[in-house]
């Protein structure tokens, strides 16, 4: 992902080709490409990623980090940033804000007491990526460098995008879109999880950077579920892809199904979720897509038009069994409505969402009876494996 470097390089560029006078300019700013929210005792602490200056880049030897995280305390966000401006001995810039990492501790006591600072400060931008730190503060996630990519920033933020395009378990979530879904009638947010494989030291430290294999590195973990603006807890890996399918924000499917005591894999960029409201009690999702089998263990015969329609029946079944299971579980244990079926009786019917609105979530949505219909079809496609297989014979 180059598109935050551009920026950067652009607004480098566009300074500098005002002259020296420009120059000096940018010399003098401390550009923040990243910010961390976490909380220690009675206290917030707030932290800076901050792009080393042109000069510091210039000097600086091969494989050293091009970024330095200040952190500041205090009673309110505000204290805590006055903090960092004590500590940085340039103007802090906040205009180029590319992703921004809150820890369990700030999601349990309540994102908007945060989000204020965010929102009234006239330089952020509020389309940067918002992620929920998790098992680590924040501020060290920020830390973690990456021989991939120039700015740590950058790295999360090429992380965020390239799994949300292929691996459906960590949809993107900018600030702007949660902080709409916290303020949505009948509706709670859920942001993708952030973590760190191996030491933390090992990570920020310059080494990280030369090796081929790193001793620490970021990962995208599963969905943190809000309800409101408070963090309710986490869904595991398989859970987070059955909630993205069901909010329509899974792009690239891939789904294991168990057919004749073997393994099939099906994937599917199509899949679809029609979300119906029967009435206040019911609630009716169909999940509509074509798949193509691209994995299979053993010889089945997929140019069998009767084979094919078992299978497609093997993976509806499943299929509705993954996505029910998580479905209830939400329901019960967190009774969080992220699927927004609060919000579409809201849409559809205000006066019925008047009478529920105050026990939406703790007595109406954990007692929906939700089903789930399926529509789904394989694509007619050969059997490599059995083609293989003939021309060896």
């Amino acid at each position: 992902m180059k598109k935050f470097t551009i920026i950067i390089i652009t607004f480098i560029i566009a300074i500098t080709l005002t002259g020296c006078g420009g120059y000096e300019e940018l010399n003098n700013l401390s550009i923040v490409t990243a910010v961390a929210f976490d909380k220690t005792d009675d206290e917030y602490e707030l932290s800076f990623l901050i792009a080393n200056s042109p000069k510091a880049q210039t000097s600086a030897k091969e494989g050293e980090a091009k970024t330095t995280v200040y952190t500041g305390k205090g009673k309110t966000i505000a204290e805590a940033s006055k903090d960092i401006e004590q500590i940085v001995p340039k103007q802090i810039y906040l205009g180029h804000i590319n992703v921004v990492v809150i820890s369990e501790d700030i999601a349990e006591d309540g994102f908007l007491k945060i989000a204020d600072w965010l929102l009234r400060n006239p330089q952020t931008r509020k389309k940067f990526y918002l992620l929920q730190a998790k098992d680590v503060s924040a501020k060290n996630i920020l830390k973690i460098v990456s021989p991939l990519e120039s700015f740590p920033s950058q790295s999360i933020a090429t992380l965020i995008e390239s799994n949300s395009e292929t691996k459906s378990i960590a949809a993107s979530v900018t600030y702007s879109n949660f902080i709409a879904q916290i303020l949505e009638k009948g509706y709670d947010p859920v942001l993708p999880s952030i973590t760190i494989k191996g030491d933390v030291e090992e990570g920020s430290n310059e080494k990280n950077l030369e090796t081929t294999e790193p001793e620490s590195y970021l990962v995208l973990g599963p969905l943190a579920i809000y309800k409101g603006d408070k963090l309710e807890g986490f869904s595991n890996e398989k859970e987070s892809w059955a909630i993205n399918v069901l909010k329509n924000e899974a792009k690239e499917v891939n789904y294991n199904v168990k057919y004749q005591n073997q393994d099939i894999s099906i994937e599917t960029s199509s899949l679809k979720s029609d979300i119906k409201i029967i009435d206040e009690n019911n609630i009716e999702i169909t999940i509509s897509g074509v798949g193509d089998i691209y994995n299979i263990n053993n010889q089945i015969d997929i140019q069998n038009y009767k084979e094919i329609n078992k299978i497609e029946k093997t993976w509806s079944k499943s299929l509705k069994k993954d996505l029910s299971k998580v479905v209830k579980k939400v329901q019960s244990k967190y009774k969080a409505d992220i699927f927004g079926f609060g919000n579409l009786i809201y849409k559809n019917d205000p006066k019925t969402w008047e009478k529920l609105e105050k026990e939406w979530n703790s007595k109406y949505f954990p007692n929906l009876n939700v089903k789930i219909k399926t529509n789904l079809k394989i694509s007619a496609t050969g059997s490599l494996v059995k083609t293989i297989k003939e021309d060896k014979s």
